[in-house]
């Protein structure tokens, strides 16, 4: 499952990943792209480990990423529908060895990104009937062995134990479609019957939701409730199906008497699809109410920088690059927040303090170095936005020195000259912190900045002279003098620094 997962994601490109987020806007259109992508990767851990990544990237919203994890869990139900048809009906496992030669074939053309993919995702496919072949030859000798009978789906404690067996498998192997498989060869075996193989794929799907906890350890607080919120889900439908059993299998020999003797297989995996989807349909309507219990559950952080650059997406490139995008906007935020409070002397309880801006500083560029390190998966593209981001870390860096300098600040506020210059800069950091915030177009702000650094420029000499004589009629001591000299410098460089700083969040957004 994992090397086939691997090669169908290789295959796909960021094209699937980037449909995802803009796919999604709300969670009817998430369900139904969450459960599409979920069918073509078959994983629905891939699914909802990037769709944690996305909203912890900031590209996608937490109640729509909601939408995403309903759906995947109805896309995982495929892999088992691809058992059941084909594994043990058509007997795949004879042409298994030869596709895998030409798979293996297929993988050694490295240059050409598709073809490999569609080799290691080939290879994926084989070694699934490969291995199921082996599965029914291994668990032929156990069929009068092991005796399950105690352990009877039709009673509660039965069915609880085996849940528990199937959460088991599916904690160890990382997926819920292995352990599937794995319950439908041993029903198809004998050694399960088909309410109790049902049961242990309760158990898988519940299973399941470990790779989404554990993508979320040290996460944003938006990678933690959509993490959790997977896994609080996936525990009401588990349940729900969990007292559901007996009546799908009631139905099903009502509707199709001879189905659990003839083809339990198809059965097992019907109810896989049928529970998941019963789940959807039920939990779509209460979806923002939902959301709402898990933002009370995993309140939002104080911290203004809390959890970017969160180290957990640079298991995918292109998560990794919205990260690091998302993360530098914010953090030029910040920065630009604290500068315009200095600069207007204003309450600055709100932004994040100088001492958490450079502990971020020093995570966001040891982030965008890993980021930029891709392998095979970088692009020209990529490589420009990681030194973009760079840069900006760079200038946001220079500018928070700045906003340390207190002694400058006063300076500033005290001189009728550089207070009016002060006065127009903030507003403009402003505007430039609002556009960072939202992502929006920062051109005309970058460019108002530039043009008033290049005028303090141009004033330059008209301040020297007036200071100076200043100085001259005793007004201004020698010191005094230096002193306003270095403020207007320090003004001078906090209008370029937030200038470069809106010239490469531009360059970002697009």
């Amino acid at each position: 499952m994992a090397v086939m997962t691997s090669g169908l994601r290789k295959l796909a490109g960021d094209r699937l990943r980037t449909w995802l987020v803009r796919s999604t806007k709300n969670p009817v259109t998430g369900a139904l792209t969450g459960a599409t992508v979920t069918a073509l990767i078959q994983s629905s851990s891939a699914t909802t480990v990037a769709a944690i990544g996305f909203v912890g990237a900031g590209l996608m919203t937490f109640t729509a990423s909601l939408g995403v994890i309903f759906g995947a869990n109805i896309g995982t139900t495929i892999t088992g529908w691809m058992v059941a048809l084909l594994g043990f009906k058509l007997q795949l496992s004879e042409a298994a060895l030869p596709l895998l030669f030409i798979a293996s074939l297929c993988y050694l053309f490295k240059q050409v990104r598709p073809l490999r993919g569609f080799g290691k995702a080939l290879a994926g496919f084989c070694l699934i009937f490969l291995g199921i072949s082996y599965l029914q030859s291994g668990l032929e000798g156990y069929r009068d062995v092991v005796d399950l009978s105690r352990w009877s789906a039709s009673a509660y404690g039965g069915r609880a134990v085996l849940l528990l067996v199937g959460i088991f498998l599916t904690l160890v192997t990382q997926s819920s479609s292995a352990t599937v498989a794995t319950a439908l060869t041993a029903l198809n075996a004998s050694l399960l019957d088909l309410p109790q193989a049902a049961a242990v794929i309760i158990g898988a799907d519940i299973g399941t939701t470990g790779t989404a906890a554990l993508a979320t350890i040290g996460g944003t607080t938006a990678s933690r409730r959509t993490g959790f919120a997977h896994v609080i889900y996936n525990l009401m439908t588990g349940v729900g199906a969990f007292f559901f059993l007996p009546l799908y299998l009631l139905l099903v020999d009502r509707i199709w008497p001879a189905a659990s003797g003839a083809s339990p297989e198809v059965v097992a995996v019907g109810f896989h699809s049928v529970f998941n989807t019963l789940g959807v349909i039920v939990a779509l309507p209460f979806t923002r109410a939902f959301g709402r219990f898990i933002e009370r559950v995993f309140p939002e952080r104080a911290s203004a920088l809390g959890g970017l650059f969160d180290k957990k997406l640079l298991e995918d490139s292109s998560v990794a690059i919205a990260g690091l995008t998302t993360g530098c906007r914010k953090l030029g935020g910040c920065v630009l927040d604290h500068v315009e409070k200095v600069l207007t002397n204003g309450d600055s309880k709100k932004v994040a303090s100088l001492e958490e801006i450079f502990r971020t500083v020093e995570v966001g560029r040891d982030f965008a170095v890993k980021t930029g390190a891709g392998g095979e998966e970088e692009t020209e593209q990529s490589s420009q936005l990681v030194f973009d981001c760079i840069h900006a870390i760079d200038h946001i860096e220079r500018l928070a020195e700045r906003a340390g300098d207190s002694h400058h600040a006063k300076s500033v506020r005290a001189n009728e000259d550089l207070r009016s210059w002060a006065v127009k800069v903030a507003g403009l950091l402003r505007e430039l912190s609002d556009s960072l915030e939202s992502g929006s177009d920062s051109k005309e702000t970058g460019g108002e900045l530039i043009k008033v650094a290049d005028d303090m420029e141009n004033d330059k000499q008209r301040f020297r002279q007036g200071m100076i004589q200043s100085a001259a009629k005793s007004d201004l001591s020698g010191e005094e003098l230096d002193t306003l000299l270095d403020a207007h410098r320090w003004m001078r460089r906090i209008a370029y620094h937030s200038a470069r700083i809106a010239h490469y969040s531009e360059r970002l957004v697009g």
